[in-house]
């Protein structure tokens, strides 16, 4: 039996996804002892680093043409070399142990992050930036967050997220009510598919702490845009202080400038 962490990094015109790789590498290994990490890449993102155990290139790149690198995501399922699985996103970072959490997830052939925290830790259901969520009932899950075991039920539901994305025009057109999006994006096929699979959300688990700190603005109540300037996140060694607090939970800073920040504010 095998455990680990995987993600995609793609590259693209503005963000460089191997350095933030590097450093959620980094920073889960800093904290846990059971840090197997594999990360997944298209040939133009390719890279290697000793925090990270394994590089594995995507066999089809079916976002090569978009300006975001969601349609990829459900190939998370059938490329994984763990039989237990933590899908993350690259721009986060680790800020304590979590070496427990598999003896809970492990239970269960799929388990999301639903809702979110505010950097004080407080759980967060906000649909500021999730109006087609309201607007189509759909759970208000995380992909970023995400455990999944080799499973049958965890198959289907990968199976099901490839398909959405394959058939994204016919999806939003007559799936989902107001979607606007050209591309197939991960949080709405991961909600979709779920709602799909089980549509009373009877199997849905929600731990209160298999969820991660959002960055964004309005998760946070920010008055300003920059989150950056108003939370002003510092690193000390191998802690992480944001709003002048400690931050004991995963972290998806969001904002790609994050890292030269941390950088500039290390003591």
């Amino acid at each position: 039996m095998s455990r680990g962490f995987i993600w995609l990094c793609q590259n693209n015109d503005t963000t460089d996804y191997v350095r933030c790789s590097i450093e959620l590498a980094r920073s889960i290994k800093q904290h846990n002892r059971q840090n197997n990490i594999c990360v997944l890449v298209d040939k133009n993102s390719t890279f290697s680093s000793e925090h990270v155990d394994m590089v594995k290139i995507l066999p089809m790149d079916n976002s090569a043409d978009h300006s975001n690198k969601f349609a990829n995501e459900h190939q998370v399922f059938v490329m994984s070399p763990f039989t237990h699985t933590i899908k993350l996103e690259a721009d986060m970072l680790w800020t304590t142990n979590t070496d427990w959490w598999w003896y809970h997830l492990w239970q269960h052939d799929l388990v999301f992050s639903i809702d979110c925290l505010d950097y004080r830790g407080r759980r967060v259901q906000d649909y500021t930036y999730r109006r087609l969520f309201l607007q189509n009932h759909l759970p208000n899950i995380y992909n970023g967050l995400t455990y999944f075991r080799r499973s049958h039920r965890a198959k289907k539901f990968y199976q099901l997220c490839q398909q959405l994305c394959e058939n994204w025009n016919m999806v939003r057109e007559q799936l989902l009510i107001n979607c606007h999006d050209t591309y197939p994006t991960t949080d709405v096929i991961y909600a979709l598919a779920a709602r799909i699979m089980d549509p009373t959300q009877e199997a849905m688990i929600d731990y209160a702490w298999f969820k991660f700190i959002h960055g964004k603005p309005a998760i946070n109540r920010s008055p300003v845009a920059d989150c950056n300037n108003y939370l002003y996140p510092v690193r000390l060694d191998d802690r992480i202080y944001l709003g002048g607090r400690r931050l004991s939970d995963v972290w998806h800073y969001h904002d790609k400038k994050t890292m030269e920040v941390l950088d500039a504010r290390i003591f």
